[in-house]
C-alpha cells in the first residue's frame, strides 16, 4: 500500500471457459440443509458515531499528512509497518525505530484534525513463519507447504491461515497496537480466506463443526465443497468478529476499514470461488472498495455506478468508500493525459449512490484537493442518509456464486444489470439489497421486489416472499428464479411457482436450421454471428394493462417484436387472461408460449417473465425493454413511484432521507452522466475520461403527495421554481452541471 501504487494484488481468478448452466453437473436434489445454511442471528458490527460523519478519507504516505489536513481529510490511510514477532506480551514488539516513526505518525494525523487507519499487510513474519511452518495455507493436503522457506520479498511464502494460530496473533498484535499508540484502526489489502486450506486447523476445525473431512480439492461442482465454502466463509466472519472484539476493548471508537473484494467491482463479480461472503462486509465499520471505470470494467456502461450502488447494499445502509481510479486504456495502464474533470466526475458518481469519497494522494500529476474540498461542501446532505425505500432489486450473492459460476458475465450479471439500468434510465428509486434481506420484515418496507434470474434461494426465503406477497406486496422475476436452493441444487419446480402460476418446461431448444439472411448481410459474417445468435423469439402482445402504455405502443407499435435473450418455458396459467406476451422460438412450428403472466396473488401482485427482459437491456437492449420492466413494477406497486422525474436518461437519480435535530429531509441526487466524446473510439476500450460538462435544463420533480415545505438546491443555490397542477407539487430545478441535490424540508 504505498502511496504512489495504491493497485493491490490482484485475486482475481480467470474464469473458465462458457458453459451452458450452473446446474448441470450437479448430482443431489435440492432439500434442506442445516450444515449448508449462514449462522443463525448475524449481527453486524456495531459502529462508532464519529464513522457515521465520514465522507473524505486519503490514501498517502506518511509526508503527505499535512497536504492531507489542509485539503480537509478526515480519515488517513497508510502503511508504516508489517506484523511484528514476536508480541509485545512476549517481550517483543516493534523495532525503536518503528516505534518512533508510528508514534510521530499518530500524532500528526490526530493534531491534524485527522484519524489514522493503518493499512497493515496480513503477512506472517518472516521468523514466525519459520518457528511455525504449518500456521501457512496449505492449498493441498501434504506437508509441501509447511517445506517452503518463507522469503521477506515473496508473500507467497508467508500466507497465513486466519482459522488458525496466525488469525489469533493477528488480532492480539492489532490489539497491541490500538493499546499502545492509539491508533484508530486498520485496513488489510487481503487477509480473506483461501479457496480451500488443508492446514491442521483447519483439518481439525472442520472435522469439530461438520463432523467430516475437507474436501478434496476446490470443485464448485461438488456439493461437498460449497457446503466447504459456506463454513470458510463462516469462520472468516469469525475471525473478524473476534479482532473487532479486541480492538474496541482496547479503544471502543476503534475500527476495520477494511478493503473487500465482494461488493462491487466488476471483476470481483466474476471472481469464483468467492475470497470472502458478501455478509463480511457488515463486520466492517466501514468497507471499501477500489472502483474501476477503466474497460476491463466497463466504465462506459452503468457497471459502475451499480458496483458503487452494491457497496452500500452489502454495507446495509452504512457507511462505505469507492476509490475513483485514474487508471485507463489498460495495456498499458497508465494516468497519461487523465482530465481533471473526469477525476472530479468520478467522485460525484461515488457520492451520488452514497459512498463516501476515498481517494489517493499517488496519483502522478493530480492534485486532488478540490475534489475533496468538492465533497466537503456537500458534506451536510452526505452523511447519515438512508435510500427512499420503493423498489428493491436482490443482488444475490447465492445465485451468483452457487448457480452462476461457471459463467457468471452471462447467467448473473446481465440480468441485474439489466433491471439496474431500466430503473436507473427511468429515474426510480431502486435500493439494491441481499440474500439475508429477504425477511417478512425487511421486505415490507418496499412497494415492490424484484427477484432477476434471482435462481438460488433457500426455503426460508421464499416463504418470506410468499408471505410478503400475500400480505399486499408486488413481484416481478423473471428466468429461473427460485429453481435452485441456496447452493444451487436444482429443484423439479419453481418454488414460488404458485406465486408465479406456472411450472417450469425447461428452456427451449436451438433451431436445426439457420435462417436465411439477405446475402450481402450474409457475406461479411462468421461463425461468431450464429454463436451469439441464441435465444431469438418472436414477442407478441395481449391486451393487457401491463402493455396498455403510450410510450410503449410508440415503441412497438405493430405490438410485435423480434427478441433476443434468455428465456425458458413454462405452462399455460389456468386463466388465459394473465398472459400479457407471448413468445415463439426461432424455427418453432408448436403454438406460442407464455413471455409474461401478471396476477393476483393473496392481496399482492405478481409480474413473472419467461423471457429475461432483464438479461436482454443489458447485453441487446431496446428501449421497450426498459419500458415493460418499470410498467412491470409499476403494475405490482399498484401505483407509480411516490417521487416521478422529468429528465433526460442520462441523468441518473438517487434518492435519500435524513433526520437532523428532529426534522426530516429528503435529499435527490442528480448526477449528469453525459459523454461528449462518447462512441467515437473503439468500442472494447471505450471508457469515459471527460473533459467537459454540458448542462442539462428543463428537469422537474413532481410530488403527488406529502411533498417537502420548502426546497434548495445544493451546493451552488440556484432559483427553483415550485408550482401545483392540482393533482401534485411541481419543482422546476436550476441547471444540472455535473452533480448538485434537491433538498426538500418537511419543516
Amino acid at each position: 500500500m504505498s502511496p504512489s501504487t495504491t493497485t493491490r494484488r490482484d485475486f482475481l481468478t480467470q474464469t473458465g471457459g462458457l458453459l451452458a448452466t450452473a446446474t448441470a453437473a450437479l448430482s443431489e436434489p435440492a432439500a434442506a440443509d442445516a450444515s449448508s445454511m449462514p449462522a443463525e442471528n448475524f449481527e453486524p458490527v456495531k459502529i462508532p458515531a464519529w464513522v457515521f460523519g465520514v465522507s473524505r478519507m486519503a490514501f498517502l504516505s506518511p509526508g503527505d499528512v499535512p497536504k492531507a489536513a489542509k485539503a480537509g481529510v478526515q480519515v488517513v490511510h497508510t502503511n508504516l509497518i508489517w506484523p511484528y514477532f514476536p508480541l509485545r506480551i512476549d517481550g517483543g514488539g516493534l523495532s525503536k525505530e518503528d516505534d518512533l516513526r508510528l508514534h510521530q505518525l499518530v500524532r500528526d494525523c490526530h493534531q491534524g484534525g485527522m484519524k489514522l487507519v493503518l493499512g497493515l499487510p496480513p503477512f506472517p513474519p518472516v521468523e514466525l513463519v519459520k518457528r511455525h511452518p504449518d500456521w501457512r495455507v496449505h492449498p493441498t493436503d501434504s506437508e509441501a507447504a509447511t517445506k517452503v522457506e518463507p522469503l521477506e520479498k515473496d508473500l507467497g511464502t508467508r500466507l497465513g491461515c486466519n482459522v488458525g494460530p496466525w488469525g489469533d496473533y493477528l488480532i492480539e498484535v492489532c490489539g497491541e497496537l490500538v493499546g499502545e499508540y492509539k491508533i484508530d484502526g486498520f485496513s488489510f489489502d487481503g487477509n480473506y480466506h483461501p479457496p480451500i486450506c488443508h492446514c491442521p486447523a483447519c483439518k481439525a476445525a472442520y472435522r469439530r463443526d461438520r463432523k467430516r473431512d475437507l474436501p478434496g480439492k476446490e470443485d464448485l461442482d461438488d456439493i461437498h465443497y460449497r457446503r466447504y465454502l459456506v463454513w470458510r466463509g463462516e469462520r472468516l466472519e469469525d475471525h473478524y468478529r473476534r479482532m473487532q472484539r479486541r480492538i474496541k476493548r482496547a479503544d471502543a471508537d476503534a475500527v476495520l476499514m477494511s478493503w473487500t473484494v465482494n461488493a462491487g467491482r466488476y471483476g470481483h463479480f466474476l471472481h469464483s470461488p468467492r475470497a470472502m461472503p458478501t455478509r463480511l462486509n457488515r463486520l466492517f465499520d466501514l468497507p471499501m472498495q477500489e472502483w474501476w471505470l477503466d474497460e476491463t470494467n466497463f466504465g462506459g456502461s452503468i457497471a459502475p455506478a451499480f458496483g458503487a450502488a452494491y457497496l452500500r447494499a452489502v454495507a446495509g445502509g452504512r457507511p462505505c468508500a469507492s476509490e475513483p481510479y485514474l487508471m485507463s486504456r489498460g495495456n498499458p495502464y497508465g494516468t497519461d493525459s487523465f482530465p481533471a474533470h473526469e477525476r472530479l466526475t468520478r467522485c460525484l458518481l461515488a457520492a451520488t449512490n452514497g459512498n463516501a469519497l476515498a481517494e489517493s494522494f499517488g496519483w502522478s500529476g493530480h492534485d486532488v484537493s478540490t475534489d475533496f474540498q468538492e465533497i466537503a461542501r456537500r458534506e451536510r446532505f452526505l452523511t447519515r442518509a438512508d435510500a427512499l425505500p420503493w423498489a428493491a432489486l436482490l443482488v444475490g450473492e447465492q445465485t451468483r456464486q452457487f448457480y452462476a459460476y461457471k459463467d457468471i458475465a452471462n447467467l448473473f450479471l446481465p440480468h441485474v444489470f439489466g433491471a439496474f439500468r431500466a430503473a436507473t434510465e427511468e429515474h426510480q428509486p431502486l435500493t439494491l439489497v441481499n440474500d439475508w434481506d429477504m425477511e417478512t420484515d425487511r421486505l415490507a418496507r418496499y412497494a415492490v421486489v424484484i427477484l432477476a434470474n434471482a435462481a438460488a434461494l433457500s426455503d426460508g426465503q421464499v416463504d418470506a416472499l410468499r408471505a410478503y406477497v400475500r400480505a399486499g406486496g408486488g413481484l416481478v422475476a423473471t428466468g429461473e428464479t427460485s429453481l435452485c436452493d441456496e447452493i444451487g441444487r436444482p429443484r423439479q419446480d419453481f418454488a414460488l411457482s404458485d406465486l408465479f402460476g406456472v411450472s417450469y418446461r425447461g428452456r427451449p431448444s436451438a433451431p436445426i436450421e439457420r435462417p436465411k439472411l439477405d446475402e450481402n448481410f450474409a457475406v461479411a459474417l462468421d461463425k461468431s454471428y450464429w454463436a451469439q445468435r441464441n435465444g431469438v423469439v418472436t414477442l407478441t402482445w395481449t391486451d393487457h394493462p401491463l402493455v396498455r402504455d403510450e410510450r410503449l405502443r410508440q415503441l412497438i407499435p405493430h405490438k410485435s417484436v423480434t427478441f433476443r435473450g434468455p428465456q425458458v418455458l413454462v405452462n399455460e396459467p389456468k386463466q388465459e387472461g394473465e398472459v400479457a406476451l407471448r413468445m415463439k422460438p426461432e424455427g418453432w412450428s408448436k403454438p406460442s408460449a407464455p413471455a409474461a403472466i401478471l396476477r393476483t396473488f393473496g392481496a399482492g401482485r405478481v409480474a413473472y417473465f419467461p423471457v429475461a427482459v432483464d438479461a436482454a437491456l443489458w447485453s441487446y437492449g431496446y428501449p421497450y425493454q426498459r419500458r415493460l420492466i418499470v410498467r412491470a413494477l409499476e403494475w405490482a406497486a399498484r401505483e407509480p413511484a411516490p417521487i416521478g422525474v422529468k429528465a433526460p436518461f442520462c441523468v441518473q437519480i438517487t434518492y435519500f432521507t435524513q433526520t437532523e435535530k428532529g426534522r426530516r429531509r429528503l435529499v435527490l441526487h442528480f448526477f449528469n452522466g453525459i459523454n461528449t466524446t462518447a462512441n467515437h473510439g473503439l468500442p472494447a476500450t471505450d471508457v469515459p475520461l471527460r473533459e467537459e460538462v454540458i448542462p442539462i435544463h428543463d428537469i422537474e420533480v413532481r410530488f403527488p403527495k406529502d411533498a417537502p415545505k420548502r426546497f434548495h438546491w445544493e451546493p451552488d443555490g440556484g432559483k427553483i421554481e415550485v408550482r401545483s397542477d392540482g393533482q401534485a407539487t411541481i419543482v422546476r430545478l436550476p441547471p444540472l452541471k455535473i452533480h448538485a441535490m434537491l433538498v426538500g424540508e418537511f419543516e
